[in-house]
Protein backbone atom coordinates (compact mmCIF):
# COMPACT_ATOMS: atom_id res chain seq x y z
CA UNK A 1 0.00 0.00 0.00
CA UNK A 2 1.25 3.87 -0.41
CA UNK A 3 2.68 5.58 2.33
CA UNK A 4 0.49 7.94 2.05
CA UNK A 5 -2.59 5.55 3.05
CA UNK A 6 -0.47 4.67 6.34
CA UNK A 7 0.47 8.47 7.22
CA UNK A 8 -3.60 9.33 6.88
CA UNK A 9 -4.54 5.82 8.93
CA UNK A 10 -1.76 6.39 11.68
CA UNK A 11 -2.93 10.51 11.85
CA UNK A 12 -6.70 9.30 12.46
CA UNK A 13 -5.54 6.76 15.30
CA UNK A 14 -3.45 9.42 16.45
CA UNK A 15 -6.38 11.88 16.95
CA UNK A 16 -8.58 9.25 18.24
CA UNK A 17 -5.93 8.79 20.70
CA UNK A 18 -5.71 12.40 21.43
CA UNK A 19 -9.55 12.49 22.33
CA UNK A 20 -9.00 10.38 25.07
CA UNK A 21 -6.11 11.76 26.28
CA UNK A 22 -8.01 14.62 26.81
CA UNK A 23 -10.41 12.79 29.15
CA UNK A 24 -7.21 10.98 30.57
CA UNK A 25 -5.72 14.66 31.59
CA UNK A 26 -8.91 16.28 32.77
CA UNK A 27 -10.80 13.51 34.85
CA UNK A 28 -7.34 11.35 35.93
CA UNK A 29 -6.25 13.97 38.42
CA UNK A 30 -9.92 14.52 39.71
CA UNK A 31 -10.85 11.12 40.45
CA UNK A 32 -11.18 11.06 44.23
CA UNK A 33 -9.80 7.71 46.02
CA UNK A 34 -11.31 7.32 49.71
CA UNK A 35 -8.47 6.40 52.30
CA UNK A 36 -9.16 3.43 52.67
CA UNK A 37 -9.10 2.37 49.64
CA UNK A 38 -7.76 -1.12 48.17
CA UNK A 39 -5.28 -1.55 45.28
CA UNK A 40 -8.42 -3.07 43.15
CA UNK A 41 -10.97 -0.99 44.63
CA UNK A 42 -8.61 2.40 43.54
CA UNK A 43 -8.17 0.50 40.08
CA UNK A 44 -11.91 0.03 39.91
CA UNK A 45 -12.44 3.52 40.44
CA UNK A 46 -10.01 4.91 38.60
CA UNK A 47 -11.22 3.40 35.23
CA UNK A 48 -14.91 4.01 36.31
CA UNK A 49 -13.46 7.57 36.83
CA UNK A 50 -12.10 7.81 33.17
CA UNK A 51 -15.22 5.71 31.64
CA UNK A 52 -18.35 7.59 33.11
CA UNK A 53 -20.49 9.74 32.54
CA UNK A 54 -19.86 9.88 28.91
CA UNK A 55 -18.63 12.86 27.24
CA UNK A 56 -20.57 15.64 27.68
CA UNK A 57 -20.83 19.68 27.53
CA UNK A 58 -20.06 20.65 30.94
CA UNK A 59 -22.08 23.65 31.23
CA UNK A 60 -25.27 22.16 30.17
CA UNK A 61 -24.77 18.34 31.15
CA UNK A 62 -25.68 17.44 27.31
CA UNK A 63 -24.43 14.20 26.19
CA UNK A 64 -22.18 14.85 23.07
CA UNK A 65 -23.46 12.86 19.49
CA UNK A 66 -20.61 10.47 18.29
CA UNK A 67 -20.76 12.71 15.15
CA UNK A 68 -20.16 15.68 17.03
CA UNK A 69 -17.12 13.66 18.73
CA UNK A 70 -15.12 12.93 15.56
CA UNK A 71 -11.56 14.33 16.45
CA UNK A 72 -10.69 17.36 15.11
CA UNK A 73 -13.55 17.69 12.75
CA UNK A 74 -16.64 17.63 15.46
CA UNK A 75 -14.78 20.81 16.98
CA UNK A 76 -14.83 22.26 13.43
CA UNK A 77 -18.14 21.19 12.38
CA UNK A 78 -19.60 22.63 15.57
CA UNK A 79 -17.42 26.14 15.50
CA UNK A 80 -16.08 25.75 18.93
CA UNK A 81 -19.14 25.52 20.48
CA UNK A 82 -21.74 23.02 22.20
CA UNK A 83 -24.56 22.08 20.18
CA UNK A 84 -27.07 22.64 22.91
CA UNK A 85 -26.27 25.47 24.91
CA UNK A 86 -23.55 26.88 22.57
CA UNK A 87 -21.34 27.76 25.07
CA UNK A 88 -17.92 27.76 24.17
CA UNK A 89 -15.79 24.97 23.87
CA UNK A 90 -11.97 24.74 24.34
CA UNK A 91 -9.39 25.11 21.31
CA UNK A 92 -7.18 22.75 23.53
CA UNK A 93 -9.26 19.81 22.69
CA UNK A 94 -8.89 20.01 19.13
CA UNK A 95 -5.22 20.93 19.51
CA UNK A 96 -4.29 18.11 21.54
CA UNK A 97 -5.93 15.49 19.02
CA UNK A 98 -4.22 17.48 16.16
CA UNK A 99 -0.70 17.41 17.68
CA UNK A 100 -0.94 13.24 18.67
CA UNK A 101 -2.03 12.73 15.15
CA UNK A 102 0.70 14.22 13.81
CA UNK A 103 3.50 12.47 16.20
CA UNK A 104 1.76 9.30 15.01
CA UNK A 105 2.27 10.44 11.70
CA UNK A 106 5.81 11.90 12.02
CA UNK A 107 7.28 8.88 13.77
CA UNK A 108 5.74 6.13 11.13
CA UNK A 109 7.71 8.77 8.30
CA UNK A 110 10.89 8.60 10.30
CA UNK A 111 10.56 4.68 11.06
CA UNK A 112 9.49 3.51 8.10
CA UNK A 113 9.96 6.04 5.49
CA UNK A 114 13.36 7.18 6.67
CA UNK A 115 14.63 4.07 8.42
CA UNK A 116 15.55 6.84 11.76
CA UNK A 117 14.37 4.91 15.13
CA UNK A 118 15.63 2.55 17.19
CA UNK A 119 18.81 0.12 16.97
CA UNK A 120 18.54 -3.55 16.92
CA UNK A 121 21.28 -5.58 18.58
CA UNK A 122 22.85 -8.91 17.27
CA UNK A 123 23.52 -11.61 19.50
CA UNK A 124 27.05 -10.52 20.14
CA UNK A 125 25.63 -7.53 21.56
CA UNK A 126 26.27 -5.25 17.99
CA UNK A 127 24.23 -2.51 17.20
CA UNK A 128 22.94 -1.99 14.34
CA UNK A 129 20.16 0.12 12.83
CA UNK A 130 17.92 -1.90 10.75
CA UNK A 131 15.53 -1.51 7.73
CA UNK A 132 12.09 -1.57 9.19
CA UNK A 133 9.35 -3.02 7.60
CA UNK A 134 5.71 -2.61 8.43
CA UNK A 135 4.57 -5.99 8.49
CA UNK A 136 7.24 -7.49 10.69
CA UNK A 137 7.95 -4.41 13.29
CA UNK A 138 4.72 -2.16 13.91
CA UNK A 139 4.87 -3.87 17.80
CA UNK A 140 7.82 -1.67 18.42
CA UNK A 141 5.61 1.25 16.56
CA UNK A 142 2.64 1.04 18.51
CA UNK A 143 4.34 0.17 22.21
CA UNK A 144 6.47 3.71 20.98
CA UNK A 145 3.46 5.32 20.14
CA UNK A 146 1.94 3.98 23.60
CA UNK A 147 4.60 5.64 25.08
CA UNK A 148 4.65 8.93 23.52
CA UNK A 149 0.22 9.18 24.33
CA UNK A 150 1.16 8.34 27.93
CA UNK A 151 3.99 11.19 28.14
CA UNK A 152 1.83 13.53 26.02
CA UNK A 153 -0.54 12.93 29.21
CA UNK A 154 1.93 13.11 31.71
CA UNK A 155 3.10 16.55 30.32
CA UNK A 156 -0.27 18.11 30.36
CA UNK A 157 -1.04 17.09 33.45
CA UNK A 158 2.63 18.37 35.30
CA UNK A 159 2.62 21.50 33.34
CA UNK A 160 -0.86 22.46 34.66
CA UNK A 161 -0.92 20.80 38.33
CA UNK A 162 2.90 20.24 39.10
CA UNK A 163 1.87 16.24 39.62
CA UNK A 164 2.63 13.50 37.63
CA UNK A 165 0.04 10.76 38.15
CA UNK A 166 1.12 7.01 39.29
CA UNK A 167 -1.08 5.22 37.74
CA UNK A 168 0.02 6.53 33.57
CA UNK A 169 4.00 5.75 35.05
CA UNK A 170 3.21 2.32 36.32
CA UNK A 171 0.55 1.40 33.09
CA UNK A 172 3.40 2.34 30.85
CA UNK A 173 6.06 0.22 33.00
CA UNK A 174 4.03 -3.18 33.33
CA UNK A 175 3.01 -2.82 29.30
CA UNK A 176 6.77 -2.28 28.66
CA UNK A 177 8.09 -5.36 30.42
CA UNK A 178 4.77 -7.64 28.93
CA UNK A 179 5.75 -6.43 25.59
CA UNK A 180 9.35 -6.83 25.60
CA UNK A 181 8.85 -10.17 27.06
CA UNK A 182 6.91 -10.65 23.54
CA UNK A 183 8.60 -9.17 21.43
CA UNK A 184 12.01 -8.86 22.07
CA UNK A 185 15.10 -10.99 20.12
CA UNK A 186 17.96 -10.42 18.60
CA UNK A 187 18.06 -8.12 15.30
CA UNK A 188 14.42 -6.80 16.23
CA UNK A 189 14.75 -3.20 16.86
CA UNK A 190 13.91 -1.48 20.37
CA UNK A 191 14.61 -4.89 21.36
CA UNK A 192 16.00 -4.83 25.41
CA UNK A 193 17.44 -8.67 25.47
CA UNK A 194 20.38 -8.43 27.88
CA UNK A 195 23.33 -10.51 28.62
CA UNK A 196 23.49 -12.73 32.16
CA UNK A 197 25.24 -10.07 34.07
CA UNK A 198 22.69 -7.28 33.07
CA UNK A 199 19.88 -9.85 33.66
CA UNK A 200 21.16 -10.23 37.14
CA UNK A 201 21.44 -7.14 37.69
CA UNK A 202 17.77 -6.42 36.80
CA UNK A 203 16.58 -9.77 38.83
CA UNK A 204 18.12 -8.71 41.98
CA UNK A 205 17.11 -5.16 41.75
CA UNK A 206 13.01 -6.25 40.94
CA UNK A 207 13.36 -8.27 43.98
CA UNK A 208 14.94 -5.77 46.33
CA UNK A 209 12.25 -3.31 44.82
CA UNK A 210 9.70 -5.74 45.43
CA UNK A 211 10.80 -6.29 49.18
CA UNK A 212 11.33 -2.47 49.86
CA UNK A 213 7.61 -2.10 48.50
CA UNK A 214 6.51 -5.08 51.15
CA UNK A 215 8.08 -3.02 53.79
CA UNK A 216 6.78 -0.14 53.30
CA UNK A 217 3.52 -1.28 52.82
CA UNK A 218 4.08 -3.45 56.47
CA UNK A 219 4.77 -0.14 58.02
CA UNK A 220 8.57 -1.35 58.58
CA UNK A 221 9.94 0.68 55.88
CA UNK A 222 9.26 4.64 56.55
CA UNK A 223 7.61 6.93 54.61
CA UNK A 224 9.53 9.95 53.50
CA UNK A 225 7.30 13.48 54.27
CA UNK A 226 4.38 11.49 55.69
CA UNK A 227 2.70 14.82 55.30
CA UNK A 228 3.27 15.99 52.04
CA UNK A 229 6.74 17.30 50.61
CA UNK A 230 7.29 21.17 50.94
CA UNK A 231 4.66 23.18 49.07
CA UNK A 232 5.92 24.31 45.77
CA UNK A 233 5.77 28.12 45.23
CA UNK A 234 3.31 28.06 42.76
CA UNK A 235 1.29 25.62 45.37
CA UNK A 236 1.76 28.33 48.26
CA UNK A 237 1.20 30.92 45.86
CA UNK A 238 -2.50 29.52 45.10
CA UNK A 239 -3.06 28.58 48.86
CA UNK A 240 -2.53 32.15 50.07
CA UNK A 241 -4.68 33.93 46.93
CA UNK A 242 -7.49 31.13 47.58
CA UNK A 243 -7.23 31.73 51.02
CA UNK A 244 -7.57 35.76 50.81
CA UNK A 245 -10.44 35.02 48.33
CA UNK A 246 -12.09 32.91 51.16
CA UNK A 247 -11.84 35.49 53.60
CA UNK A 248 -13.28 38.59 51.69
CA UNK A 249 -15.85 36.44 50.74
CA UNK A 250 -16.54 35.54 54.35
CA UNK A 251 -15.94 31.46 53.71
CA UNK A 252 -13.59 28.87 54.51
CA UNK A 253 -11.44 26.52 51.86
CA UNK A 254 -11.41 22.73 52.12
CA UNK A 255 -7.77 22.76 54.02
CA UNK A 256 -9.50 25.29 56.72
CA UNK A 257 -7.40 28.31 55.25
CA UNK A 258 -4.45 27.11 57.17
CA UNK A 259 -0.78 26.51 55.00
CA UNK A 260 1.48 23.92 56.07
CA UNK A 261 4.43 25.39 57.57
CA UNK A 262 7.77 25.26 55.40
CA UNK A 263 10.01 22.27 56.10
CA UNK A 264 13.46 23.64 57.32
CA UNK A 265 16.43 22.51 55.51
CA UNK A 266 17.36 20.09 58.48
CA UNK A 267 14.31 18.47 58.64
CA UNK A 268 14.06 18.05 54.27
CA UNK A 269 17.34 16.59 54.94
CA UNK A 270 16.09 14.12 57.51
CA UNK A 271 13.45 12.74 55.33
CA UNK A 272 15.32 12.40 52.20
CA UNK A 273 17.21 9.67 54.17
CA UNK A 274 14.34 7.24 54.67
CA UNK A 275 14.09 7.22 50.92
CA UNK A 276 18.16 5.78 51.01
CA UNK A 277 16.94 3.51 53.09
CA UNK A 278 14.28 2.32 50.34
CA UNK A 279 16.73 1.77 47.79
CA UNK A 280 19.25 -0.11 49.72
CA UNK A 281 17.11 -3.45 49.53
CA UNK A 282 17.26 -3.14 45.51
CA UNK A 283 20.76 -1.80 45.57
CA UNK A 284 22.28 -5.01 47.76
CA UNK A 285 20.12 -7.74 46.28
CA UNK A 286 21.69 -6.73 42.52
CA UNK A 287 24.93 -6.73 43.78
CA UNK A 288 24.62 -10.38 45.94
CA UNK A 289 22.84 -12.18 42.75
CA UNK A 290 25.05 -11.07 40.48
CA UNK A 291 28.20 -12.22 42.25
CA UNK A 292 26.21 -15.71 42.83
CA UNK A 293 25.16 -15.70 39.41
CA UNK A 294 29.16 -14.79 38.53
CA UNK A 295 31.29 -16.35 40.74
CA UNK A 296 29.53 -19.75 41.45
CA UNK A 297 29.82 -22.08 38.73
CA UNK A 298 26.68 -24.09 38.88
CA UNK A 299 24.96 -20.84 39.19
CA UNK A 300 26.14 -19.51 36.43
CA UNK A 301 25.48 -22.38 34.38
CA UNK A 302 22.01 -22.30 35.26
CA UNK A 303 21.49 -18.36 35.09
CA UNK A 304 23.06 -18.61 31.31
CA UNK A 305 20.66 -21.31 30.29
CA UNK A 306 17.82 -19.04 31.56
CA UNK A 307 18.49 -15.67 30.84
CA UNK A 308 19.02 -17.88 26.66
CA UNK A 309 15.58 -17.73 26.40
CA UNK A 310 14.58 -14.26 24.46
CA UNK A 311 11.81 -14.03 26.68
CA UNK A 312 13.25 -13.93 29.73
CA UNK A 313 16.03 -11.42 28.25
CA UNK A 314 13.98 -9.25 26.89
CA UNK A 315 11.63 -8.71 29.91
CA UNK A 316 15.03 -8.44 32.68
CA UNK A 317 16.29 -6.02 29.86
CA UNK A 318 12.83 -4.21 30.16
CA UNK A 319 13.40 -4.29 34.22
CA UNK A 320 16.47 -3.33 34.43
CA UNK A 321 15.52 -0.12 32.14
CA UNK A 322 13.28 0.49 34.58
CA UNK A 323 15.13 0.25 37.52
CA UNK A 324 18.08 2.22 35.85
CA UNK A 325 15.83 5.26 34.74
CA UNK A 326 14.26 5.71 38.37
CA UNK A 327 17.60 5.25 39.73
CA UNK A 328 19.54 8.12 37.65
CA UNK A 329 16.75 10.47 38.43
CA UNK A 330 16.25 9.30 42.26
CA UNK A 331 19.75 9.40 43.13
CA UNK A 332 19.51 13.28 41.64
CA UNK A 333 16.86 13.96 43.79
CA UNK A 334 18.47 12.87 47.02
CA UNK A 335 21.84 14.05 46.06
CA UNK A 336 20.02 17.53 45.35
CA UNK A 337 17.91 17.25 48.37
CA UNK A 338 20.52 16.91 50.69
CA UNK A 339 23.08 19.60 49.11
CA UNK A 340 20.97 22.16 49.18
CA UNK A 341 18.43 21.66 51.79
CA UNK A 342 15.06 21.36 49.38
CA UNK A 343 13.28 18.66 46.98
CA UNK A 344 15.16 19.03 44.91
CA UNK A 345 13.10 16.48 42.33
CA UNK A 346 9.59 15.36 42.56
CA UNK A 347 9.14 11.65 43.22
CA UNK A 348 6.41 12.01 40.35
CA UNK A 349 9.79 12.12 38.11
CA UNK A 350 11.08 9.15 39.33
CA UNK A 351 7.94 7.26 38.50
CA UNK A 352 8.03 8.75 34.86
CA UNK A 353 11.27 7.06 34.11
CA UNK A 354 10.62 3.76 35.87
CA UNK A 355 7.80 3.63 33.06
CA UNK A 356 10.20 5.13 30.76
CA UNK A 357 12.74 3.33 31.21
CA UNK A 358 10.87 -0.22 31.07
CA UNK A 359 10.37 0.53 27.33
CA UNK A 360 13.08 2.68 25.80
CA UNK A 361 15.63 0.63 27.77
CA UNK A 362 18.76 1.64 30.36
CA UNK A 363 21.04 3.24 28.36
CA UNK A 364 18.25 5.56 26.35
CA UNK A 365 16.41 6.35 29.48
CA UNK A 366 19.81 7.69 31.12
CA UNK A 367 20.82 9.70 28.33
CA UNK A 368 17.35 10.97 28.35
CA UNK A 369 17.79 11.93 31.72
CA UNK A 370 20.77 14.08 30.55
CA UNK A 371 20.01 15.91 27.81
CA UNK A 372 15.93 16.65 29.18
CA UNK A 373 17.58 19.77 30.72
CA UNK A 374 18.32 21.40 27.34
CA UNK A 375 14.84 21.25 26.39
CA UNK A 376 13.74 23.06 29.41
CA UNK A 377 17.01 25.84 29.85
CA UNK A 378 15.32 28.64 27.55
CA UNK A 379 12.22 28.57 30.19
CA UNK A 380 14.80 28.10 32.80
CA UNK A 381 16.69 31.07 32.02
CA UNK A 382 13.42 33.09 31.09
CA UNK A 383 11.90 32.44 35.08
CA UNK A 384 15.30 33.50 36.12
CA UNK A 385 15.29 36.72 34.55
CA UNK A 386 11.68 37.38 34.71
CA UNK A 387 12.67 36.02 38.83
CA UNK A 388 8.40 34.83 37.86
CA UNK A 389 8.91 31.41 39.94
CA UNK A 390 11.84 29.21 40.89
CA UNK A 391 10.39 25.39 40.14
CA UNK A 392 9.47 24.42 36.82
CA UNK A 393 7.47 20.95 35.95
CA UNK A 394 9.94 18.87 34.95
CA UNK A 395 7.93 16.04 33.65
CA UNK A 396 7.88 18.07 30.00
CA UNK A 397 11.55 18.36 29.10
CA UNK A 398 11.99 14.57 30.48
CA UNK A 399 9.41 13.57 28.04
CA UNK A 400 10.92 15.27 25.25
CA UNK A 401 14.01 14.00 25.48
CA UNK A 402 12.64 10.59 25.72
CA UNK A 403 10.84 11.61 22.31
CA UNK A 404 14.04 12.69 20.85
CA UNK A 405 16.06 9.13 22.08
CA UNK A 406 13.40 7.62 20.53
CA UNK A 407 14.73 9.03 17.13
CA UNK A 408 18.46 9.25 18.21
CA UNK A 409 19.52 7.20 21.02
CA UNK A 410 20.80 4.56 18.35
CA UNK A 411 23.40 6.95 17.02
CA UNK A 412 24.10 8.11 20.61
CA UNK A 413 25.14 5.10 21.63
CA UNK A 414 27.28 4.75 19.06
CA UNK A 415 29.12 7.78 19.06
CA UNK A 416 29.69 7.07 23.26
CA UNK A 417 30.77 3.21 22.47
CA UNK A 418 34.12 3.52 22.57
CA UNK A 419 34.08 5.86 25.61
CA UNK A 420 32.12 3.60 27.59
CA UNK A 421 34.03 0.17 26.85
CA UNK A 422 37.26 2.29 27.92
CA UNK A 423 35.46 2.45 31.03
CA UNK A 424 33.61 -0.88 31.50
CA UNK A 425 37.38 -1.74 31.17
CA UNK A 426 38.80 0.22 33.24
CA UNK A 427 36.27 -0.71 36.09
CA UNK A 428 36.71 -4.56 35.15
CA UNK A 429 40.84 -3.82 35.48
CA UNK A 430 39.85 -2.28 38.96
CA UNK A 431 37.59 -4.73 40.41
CA UNK A 432 39.90 -7.62 38.88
Amino acid sequence: MPHLLFILFFFALGACVGSFLNVVVWRLPRIEHGPDSSEWGWFLRTVQGLSNPPSHCPKCQTPIKWYDNLPVIGWIKLGGRCRACKAPIAARYPIVEAICGAIFAFYYVMFFMLDIGPCASTRAGMMIRPAFVLGTHWPIYLLYMFLIGALLAASLIDAELFIIPTEICWTMALVGMFVHAIISTPMFPGALNVNPQAAALAAGGGVGLIVSIVLWWLGVMPTSFPKGEPLLEVDRAAMLSERETAEREGRTVEYEAQIPPPYTPREIRREIRKEMLFLMPPMLLAIVWWLATTSVAPLASIWKTAVGYDWVSGLLGSVLGALVGAFVVWITRILGTLGFGRVAMGLGDVHLMFGVGAIIGAGAATVAFFIAPFFGLALALWMLVTGTRRELPYGPYLSLATAFCLLFYCDIAAYLAPGMAGLMALLGGLGG
